[in-house]
């Protein structure tokens, strides 16, 4: 019997071809939802840049003698009306991604699904920069002014400006002053486990307190918590016997013999949520060793589990460089590149939004 293969082939017998596919399978499309969805603002000035938050006075009923002149008693008095205004800044961060391909792979090795070693490099680093800025700006880190060798400057995070202290304590070098943090209604702690409905109505309630608006709002939710949406339309559990549950019922056509169970917009009293699932929330901590996705000396941590509720003409990124390709010098390595950007994190004001904050 014809055997399938030779006797004595093992897979180096000389003359055996390889077959290898021109395809490089890569399946992670982490999209950069942030970055994509907030507006571009004016390059900065400066390393620090500014601006200004402001609010109006409480409502007063207090009534006015009549014949009285302002400033005398009984007539009023004269109210600075900038009194409430307040200044708040940031710092722009450098962001680079660098590389080199060895003279060999790029002027002689033939690799398959890749026609130029060079230009999958360039290709692939503009993809990871984007996705440091995202990693960046949707962190808790705090800001930071370069200090010697110590410490790079480094952009005060989504994290960081709603933070109900202002900060969240990591050496920040920029606080939001008091009267513009978010209350601690539109940040709740509570869990994804613990998380209900009736928590998210008060979230939209306390944002509705401060700005006296109902609109829509883009939610980026981590994995984990955008599971507790979803199963918001499930079943209830009892917490004891004899508690009464709140009941839903839904109607679904079967005739396209689908089963739907998805949530991507949330209407609540206060307001509707768009759901934007994505991957880059994360927590910063004050010490580690400089990776691939981290602050230089920082490291982070994934945290699907929080979430920011964005009034996305509240916030915009200001670019002081978009991510430019610079050829740098072949010693006679082979040929690098750098791939860098300068950008920094605008938040109009910090009470104007909301986040779930849950450590789990």
């Amino acid at each position: 019997m014809a055997l399938l293969l030779e006797a004595g082939y093992n897979g180096t017998q000389s003359g055996g071809r390889e077959d290898l596919s021109n395809l490089i399978s890569n399946v992670d499309a982490k999209s950069t939802v942030f970055s994509s969805l907030a507006k571009k603002g004016k390059k900065p000035g400066n390393v620090v840049m500014g601006w200004q938050m402001d609010k109006y006075e409480d409502p007063s009923v207090d009534g006015i003698f009549e014949g009285k002149d302002v400033g005398e008693t009984g007539g009023a008095s004269y109210i600075n009306p900038a009194k409430n205004r307040k200044l708040m800044q940031n710092y722009v961060q450098i962001f680079r991604r660098t590389f080199r391909i060895s003279n060999l792979a790029d002027e002689i090795q033939v690799v398959a699904g890749v026609k130029s070693e060079l230009a999958n490099g360039i290709a692939k680093k503009l993809v990871e920069i984007k996705r440091d800025m995202e990693y960046a700006f949707l962190g808790n880190d705090d800001a930071d002014v370069e200090s010697g060798t110590q410490n790079p400057y480094t952009t005060k995070a989504m994290g960081s400006f709603l933070h109900t202290s202002g900060t969240n304590g990591l050496t920040d070098d920029i606080t939001v002053p008091s009267d513009f943090r978010i209350p601690a209604a539109s940040a709740p702690t509570t869990t994804t486990a613990n998380l209900t409905e009736g928590n998210v109505q008060d979230v939209l309630k306390s944002i509705y307190n401060t700005t006296g608006t109902i609109r829509d709002y883009d939610l980026l939710v981590g994995p984990t918590l955008k599971r507790v949406f979803t199963n918001f339309t499930q079943s209830v559990a009892a917490s004891t016997s004899n508690e009464r549950l709140a009941i839903k019922t839904f109607n679904q056509s079967a005739e396209s013999k689908s089963f739907i169970n998805v949530i991507d917009l949330y209407e609540g009293d206060f307001g509707r949520l768009r759901l934007h699932p994505t991957v880059h929330i994360n927590t910063t901590a004050t010490t580690g060793s400089s990776t691939t996705e981290t602050y230089y000396g920082q490291t982070t941590t994934a945290a699907p589990f929080k979430g920011y509720i964005i009034p996305f003409d509240k916030a915009e990124i200001r670019y002081g460089k978009l991510p430019q390709i610079k050829e740098l010098t072949d010693n006679g390595g082979g040929p690098a590149r750098m791939i860098e950007a300068m950008a920094a994190l605008v938040i109009h004001n910090p009470s104007a939004f909301g986040f779930f904050n849950g450590a789990s």
